[in-house]
């Protein structure tokens, strides 16, 4: 399915000669036939406009925060009972602490969000992840071959992604992760792989995430050749991880002091898993990781010799946060690199732009909606229909060009 995506939307800058000169091409959809789909995603807009001007809680970015001030102290940002000190100073009312798990060489990102005051530092990040968003929503749609003139639709997704404003008001360090994944494909692309290496630091800061990206990553590595890759990404975690350390020895309780706090997080389809057959067993954690790594060796080993990022990283991504050992429903701000694709695939095809943000509408309403009816365990499981949503959009490209999907 994802070939047809590349079949309809080339990437920029690439040749099409391949498809075949009998074959026309479908005419674009009028800027006026797709106005009724953006009035059916407005309410979607209003969700988000409601997120970011709501008062902003006392939740995830107080991590990032308290570990900063902690680390830049002399500290150990890793300590629970002084993360759980400078919480509470902060009026968090629960009685058990959130503590930082982000490796050590996410460190110095969280270091500068620990400088200003807490407000403060909220605010500006919360400016910050505005902006990382949009940029990235616009280059994601020139990435996957967008025309210029509809680049507006990139800024569509942006304003009606709700997984980015609950991102945003949450605080979390997400954005951060999807601009240097933006930033990664594009010098990916132009071969300045000693940069692309420096922007992998930023898909470490949540790794687990990404890991059948990084997976796919490394084996692309290994089978081009592109050894500066490999070395510029060694050197600049290794430089980082060391950094950190030589400025604050504490932070080496990392790799004992956060296992069991990993542990005790019961989240994603994994922890649903452990909700409904007892949390004792942790192993359910990463069943959904074991499967998803065997459904990537089999995707792999099948296209690993036409393998183009364009064309099969919106697929892998989406399997990757799915089958993530942990994630939350906002984690899902890195699937929009996947649907700006196929928003781009649909862009250059007479789709029914009408059922298509109908079922976008749906998806996000039952997932937004869900977690008062559910138990949060549950959350990521029910983004699991991201990647059904997903891949009913790449059926529908099938169906609307059956002669182009044949030939692929």
């Amino acid at each position: 399915m994802s070939s047809l995506l590349q079949q309809v939307a080339p990437p920029q800058g690439e040749s099409t000669t391949s498809a075949p000169p009998a074959t026309p091409r479908p005419a674009a959809m009028g800027r006026w036939l797709l106005l009724p789909a953006v009035l059916f995603c407005l309410d979607l807009l209003r969700l988000r406009v409601m997120l970011l001007f709501a008062p902003l809680p006392v939740n995830d970015f107080i991590t990032y925060w308290a570990g900063g001030r902690l680390f830049l102290s002399g500290s150990n940002p890793y300590s629970v009972p002084a993360i759980y000190a400078i919480e509470r100073s902060l009026g968090w009312s629960y009685v058990q602490p959130m503590v930082m798990l982000n490796p050590p060489w996410a460190l110095p990102f969280v270091a500068l969000l620990g400088v200003p005051p807490f407000r403060t530092a909220h605010f500006a990040w919360l400016a910050v992840s505005l902006v990382l968003e949009a940029v990235s929503s616009i280059a994601l749609w020139r990435y996957f071959g967008g025309e210029k003139s509809k680049q507006w639709i990139g800024l569509v997704l942006f304003v009606t992604f709700l997984p980015l404003g609950s991102a945003e008001h949450m605080g979390q360090i997400t954005p951060l992760v999807l601009a240097g994944l933006t930033a990664f494909l594009f010098l990916l692309r132009r071969q300045r792989y000693l940069l692309a290496g420096a922007c992998l630091l930023t898909l470490g800061l949540k790794p687990h995430l990404l890991y059948l990206v990084l997976l796919a990553l490394l084996l692309w590595t290994i089978q081009n050749k592109r050894w500066s890759l490999a070395v510029s990404a060694i050197f600049f975690y290794a430089s980082s991880t060391l950094a950190v350390i030589a400025f604050n020895h504490n932070v080496l309780d990392y790799f004992h002091g956060t296992v069991h706090a990993a542990m005790d997080t019961s989240c994603g389809v994994g922890g649903a898993l452990r909700s409904i057959f007892g949390v004792q067993h942790a192993w359910l954690q990463f069943l959904p990781t074991a499967i998803g790594t065997a459904w990537f060796a089999r995707y792999w080993i099948r296209n690993r010799r036409g393998w183009t990022w364009e064309e099969h990283l919106p697929l892998v991504l989406l399997v990757s946060l799915g089958t993530a050992p942990y994630s939350w429903a906002h984690d899902y701000i890195l699937a929009l690199p996947s649907f700006v694709a196929l928003t781009v695939a649909i862009s250059r095809t007479r789709t029914d732009w009408l059922v298509a943000s109908g079922l976008y509408l749906v998806v996000q309403y039952f997932i937004s909606n869900e977690a008062g009816l559910l138990s949060h365990a549950w959350m990521a499981t029910a983004s699991l229909l991201w990647l059904v949503l997903y891949l009913i959009g790449t059926a529908s490209l099938a169906r609307t060009l059956p002669e182009r999907a044949a030939q692929g």
